[in-house]
């Protein structure tokens, strides 16, 4: 920088200087604005031009074509997710995303080939892609522990959930309640509650899918999941968990509770475990082990 100095250092600032465009910055630069501002005035175009794109965008969604455009394509769809149907699930959906988003191609906006149906978990999935940096550890986690009878499954959740904040479904403890019988009980009623209660599971986890609930965290106990079961877990943020325990163990932990378990039983839980494992990441441990998040 050419500066010629008078009385006491102050600098005299050179034709080939200016002083920075800032607001209330004395310093000298040689272009628009010097170095401690010129990275803020960009940040501030930046700004300036997402507030504008994202005023677009609402705007967008607001008018007639779009609306238009729209109800067409959940006519089409016959209202049914697209991305869970190509994975063999059907699920409810009322969302059109815009596959090539508006801000990469704008001229696709009402492209009906550009636009599906999904559902709330398929459309917060995909944008959760886009979000460079999004920690998804801080959304709403579901953990499901599987494991034969005996292996310790109940011990593990509650060594590692916050007995506060964390929700437990846990089948024996369910049925338990509605029933008045001792846990794991399977006589009379508490049989007969049986079905109903893996119907209310189920419920539950068709709601999780469609993100129905609030909750910091949900635990879910089962021997085994089913693949439909899978499959629509898998599409959101959940840890899969297998309590491992050698069998003839478990079969001993088993009879000493005074519980009758056919050994078919154990082997139809641990083929289904094993097609889990074909389809999902499943972390293992031990019924004492503390869980890494």
């Amino acid at each position: 920088m050419l500066v010629s100095f008078l009385f006491g250092g102050e600098a005299m600032v050179s034709k080939s200087d200016s002083v920075c465009a800032y607001p209330g910055c004395s310093r000298t630069t040689s272009g628009r604005y010097c170095e401690v501002h010129s990275d803020t005035t960009k940040q501030k175009y930046k700004d300036y031009d997402r507030e504008r794109s994202d005023q677009q965008e609402v705007s967008f969604y607001n008018s007639k074509p779009w609306k238009d455009v729209r109800a067409a394509v959940l006519q089409r769809d016959f209202y049914l997710c697209q991305q869970c149907k190509r994975q063999g699930i059907t699920t409810f959906g009322n969302i059109v995303h815009h596959i090539v988003e508006l801000k990469d191609d704008w001229s696709l906006r009402l492209d009906m080939n550009n636009l599906e149906t999904v559902c709330s978990a398929c459309h917060n999935q995909e944008h959760t892609k886009t979000k460079k940096g999004l920690n998804t550890s801080t959304k709403n986690l579901v953990i499901v522990v599987v494991g034969l009878p005996g292996s310790g499954k109940s011990t593990f959740v509650y060594n590692n959930c916050d007995k506060e904040r964390d929700i437990v479904i846990d089948m024996d403890e369910l049925i338990s309640t509605m029933t008045f019988k001792p846990i794991h009980d399977r006589t009379l009623n508490a049989y007969d509650s049986t079905e109903m209660v893996n119907d209310m599971i189920k419920t539950v986890i068709d709601n999780l899918t469609l993100e129905k609930y609030k909750f910091k965290r949900v635990w879910l106990i089962r021997s085994t999941l089913s693949t439909s079961e899978s499959n629509k877990l898998k599409r959101i943020n959940c840890k899969f968990v297998h309590i491992i325990r050698q069998r003839s163990l478990c079969e001993h932990t088993v009879e000493v509770a005074g519980r009758t378990i056919q050994s078919n039983v154990f082997t139809q839980i641990e083929d289904n475990i094993t097609k889990m494992k074909q389809i999902l990441k499943v972390e293992e441990y031990e019924a004492y082990e503390k869980i890494k998040f």
